[in-house]
């Protein structure tokens, strides 16, 4: 393994997260919040020269593009998320005089596009603050790495081994011969729906600002909201468009590239899409009809006067939330903490469900989901026709057995890793659904949480040294748990 070479991609990554600090310096010089401007002015300084430095001291030889293997992609994606982490939270440690833990639990919560808070009033907060914190969940959205490739040709060959570590599901399919192409074509789409959004949430009434922060944390599918209310604040109109867009985040982005190319045929092909659309109407109509039936009473959230639900606020509430919190973006419209049971159980199971691979959703991932429904199918056949020889195949394709493999030892993973990190929680004076809850919520990505972690509560009631273990879980969670894991494994850096 080339050290040098983790070194040069950290350091050019570094600088890359040190222009993407002139964004919020930009908004507090046009909100007039200079103080903070210039806060976030040491932060690009400093950044900026640690980054130079590194890249310098570990620079390859003159006309020499740098070869990365697997082994060291795996290395920087996993270190770059680590770093990145720790620079993403200097803001929040030097603007708003929090503790670095709280800072870094605010950062990973960001860049994991997980949209935890520590923060109890977000309204009192600085515009370039606000805005930080939706832009990290953008940028980390579809990846810090992904983001990079798509400005930093220098990597050239070494991109793929980058792009395979940092989206380790069961595919990873790329939309343009070259990975610099592939990403750039990704970043596109996905800009082009961000601004979209923006567009369309400023003509339905929001503030220019309102809009362009609740675009960037709506397709990356994070959370962060500039409302105490969250999207409880805006109109009906703006809660049901928001819907559409969680929605288009939490689908893989590769079908939204061959869509533009070959039409809307490429999404009907897709077996995890349909999968996953067909869960999600299914699951809507039975929370939306128990909400309905059961007269329920409808609130707003923070807002104390609650009224009988109609046909349509039970859709929009039920769509609205299981969608936010399937998709882990985790913005709210209702305390779905006061509805009944069985609700939980639906949005719990959607949680840990999560979205497409190659979207910006986490969770299990339902191609990992429709492999597992498949694999239990043909073992039902197989012990009522022990000579049936059949491979499992989506889309048409067999998936081998590698593969499967994988699969299922990811299952497991995710099983192993939530229980530790409940048993962790429960050091805390927290019941078990609280502690249990938050720990999927984290690892998924999510947010919100049940319990004392519900959409009207938020992770201050956690110590430091909880909210540096939640931290991990959160990068740990978005980077799929086995790239993270490596880095401890003594073997893998010899």
């Amino acid at each position: 393994m080339q050290l040098k070479n983790i070194f040069f991609v950290l350091g050019l990554l570094a600088i890359c997260l040190a222009f993407l600090l002139v964004f919020p310096s930009v908004i507090s010089l046009a909100y007039g919040e200079y103080k903070t401007l210039t806060l976030f002015a040491q932060c690009f300084a400093g950044t900026f020269c640690f980054g130079l430095l590194l890249a310098f001291l570990a620079r390859p030889p003159k006309g020499e593009k740098i070869q990365i293997t697997t082994r060291e992609g795996v290395a920087i994606v996993g270190l770059c998320w680590i770093s990145a982490t720790f620079i993403c939270a200097l803001p929040y440690f030097f603007i708003t005089d929090i503790s670095f833990p709280k800072s870094l639990f605010e950062s990973a919560s960001g860049l994991s596009t997980t949209g935890g808070t520590i923060f109890s009033d977000v309204e009192i907060l600085p515009k370039g603050i606000l805005f930080w914190r939706s832009f990290t969940q953008w940028f980390g959205g579809l990846g810090i790495i992904v983001f990079s490739l798509a400005l930093l040709p220098i990597i050239g060959t070494g991109g793929m081994q980058l792009y395979k570590a940092e989206t380790p599901g069961i595919n990873k399919d790329k939309v343009a011969p070259k990975m610099i192409d592939t990403a750039r074509s990704l970043w596109g789409i996905y800009s082009a729906l961000t601004f979209t959004l923006a567009i369309i949430l400023y003509l339905q009434g929001l503030t220019f600002f309102d809009a362009l922060t609740h675009a960037l944390s709506t397709l990356s599918t994070g959370g962060f909201s500039t409302k105490n209310a969250s999207i409880a604040a805006f109109s009906p109109a703006s809660q049901w468009t928001i819907v559409v867009f969680m929605y288009l985040g939490s689908v893989n982005f590769t079908l939204h590239f061959l869509f533009l190319h070959e039409g809307v045929k490429k999404y009907l092909q897709n077996e995890e899409f349909v999968f996953y659309t067909l869960y999600l109407l299914v699951s809507i109509t039975l929370i939306a009809f128990w909400l309905y039936f059961t007269d329920t009473p409808a609130q707003y959230l923070l807002h104390e006067e609650k009224t009988a639900y109609s046909f349509e606020r039970a859709f929009r509430d039920a769509a609205f939330q299981l969608i936010s919190l399937m998709t882990s973006t985790g913005f709210s419209t209702a305390d779905y903490i006061q509805w009944p049971l069985f609700t939980h159980l639906v949005i719990l199971l959607s949680i840990v469900c999560g979205g497409c691979t190659g979207s910006t959703a986490g969770g299990l991932k339902f191609l990992r989901l429709l492999i597992i429904v498949k694999l239990i199918k043909n073992e039902l056949k197989r012990l009522s026709h022990p000579r049936a020889v059949e491979r499992i195949k989506i889309n048409g394709t067999p998936i081998d057995d590698v593969a499967i493999k994988g699969v299922l030892i990811f299952f497991a993973l995710y099983i192993l890793s939530i229980a530790l990190g409940t048993l962790f929680l429960s050091t805390q004076d927290l019941n078990l659904e609280s502690t249990f809850s938050t720990t999927i919520s984290c690892i998924s990505n999510v947010g919100p949480a049940f319990g004392k972690l519900g959409p009207t509560n938020n992770f201050s009631i956690f110590n430091d040294l909880d909210l540096t273990i939640l931290s991990f879980l959160m990068i740990y969670g978005r980077l799929e748990m086995f790239t993270i894991l490596l880095l401890f494994m003594p073997k893998f850096w010899r």
